[in-house]
């Protein structure tokens, strides 16, 4: 059973950056429901990594490497099409995106598209080092080290939050991100049990 949770973990991993590729370079046209159908793939893939996990005699160290590089990996690959989906999800119901005006301030907008990459930019790289940034520290035993990722990416973006799309696609890409590196590392918590 802990076999086939490392593997799985790792076809997570793969199939993320697999998602992710296959529907980032169909951005402009790929609807909503393409971006959640990509998020499922990841999402579903570690929570049956997690049940077999938990399912099967605690992993040898070998094993147990190769569960912690899949971990860093999926964290990275499936967050970036979760947290894409969830802005997706976010800016359901908006009527788009206006023409920035004086009153905006600084940087622009204050009703863009939470999910355009414009409102935050550089949010993709950014939230990739997060997210290994997350899910190494949690490896290492060092879960403090969460606040003080968590720290630096907010005061590096803390000029940049005063516009309300901003700030919504901070918390959004933040809280999405993190959660999905906990629980991609979740998964060799429970081969180790």
């Amino acid at each position: 059973m802990t076999v086939v949770a490392v593997v799985l973990l790792t076809v997570a991993a793969v199939a993320g950056a697999v998602v992710w590729y296959a529907v980032e370079h169909r951005r402009p046209t790929a609807g909503t429901g393409t971006w959640l159908a990509a998020a499922a793939v990841p999402i579903v893939l570690v929570v049956a990594a997690a049940l077999f996990g938990l399912g099967g005699d605690p992993a040898g160290d070998g094993l147990l490497g190769v569960a912690r590089a899949a971990a860093v990996v999926a964290a990275v690959t499936g967050g970036s099409v979760i947290a894409t989906a969830l802005l997706r999800v976010a800016d359901r119901g908006t009527s788009g995106v206006r023409a920035a005006s004086d009153e905006d301030g600084p940087g622009g907008d204050a009703t863009a598209n939470v999910s355009d990459p414009q409102t935050l930019r550089g949010g993709t790289s950014i939230g990739a080092l997060e997210r290994v940034a997350v899910a190494v520290t949690l490896l290492a035993g060092w879960p403090e080290g969460l606040a003080l990722v968590l720290g630096v990416k907010g005061l590096g973006r803390y000029p940049e939050l005063r516009r309300p799309a901003a700030a919504e696609r901070f918390i959004i890409g933040t809280l999405a991100s993190v959660l999905w590196a906990v629980a991609a590392v979740g998964v060799v918590v429970a081969v180790q049990l």
